[in-house]
């Protein structure tokens, strides 16, 4: 009995001389490979690309509001504490920049303070004053609004308002 491809014939001993086998077929089937082509691999990671420097322009826009909403906040309930402090205790409030700190100190209070290390220190005045009535006075003047310029995450400078 020989055997070849899988398929069984019997052979008869006489035969034997002029035995001669099937010939294989080779189709395209037999020299494909599984895997991916160069140009296949090539397109996915275009695409990957092109979708991650979307997300990461989307992320680094969402971080800067993020940051300029968080600091005008901050101030914002700073301002009102302080407001609330003077027309409470019916005394004249201060409120010094420090630069160096890079915060806003009230001398007369050892609970209110800001540490602000966004804040560009031209933009805010050195000294706010805050009457018995609760009005803000820079340079004698009464104010209802200041405008603060911050430096956001990547190097962007950003004015925000803070309604007094």
């Amino acid at each position: 009995m020989l055997i070849c491809c899988r398929r069984s014939s019997l052979i008869k001993p006489e035969k034997t001389n002029n035995l001669r086998l099937h010939r294989h077929q080779i189709t395209n089937y037999m020299f494909r490979k599984s895997g991916f082509t160069i140009i296949e691999i090539l397109i996915v990671v275009l695409v990957i690309g092109i979708l991650s420097s979307t997300a990461i322009g989307t992320y680094s826009g969402a971080i800067r509001d993020t940051a300029q909403r968080s600091a005008q906040d901050k101030l914002q309930t700073f301002f009102q504490s302080c407001k609330d402090r003077a027309r409470l205790r019916k005394l004249d409030v201060k409120i010094l920049y420090n630069e160096g700190a890079k915060s806003l100190i009230n001398p007369d209070s050892t609970t209110s303070f800001l540490n602000i290390p966004e804040i560009n220190s031209k933009s805010i005045p050195k000294l706010i004053e805050i009457n018995k009535e609760g009005k803000f006075m820079v340079n004698g003047k009464t104010i209802n609004k200041l405008d603060l310029l911050l430096m956001l995450p990547g190097g962007k400078l950003a004015t925000i308002t803070i309604h007094l």
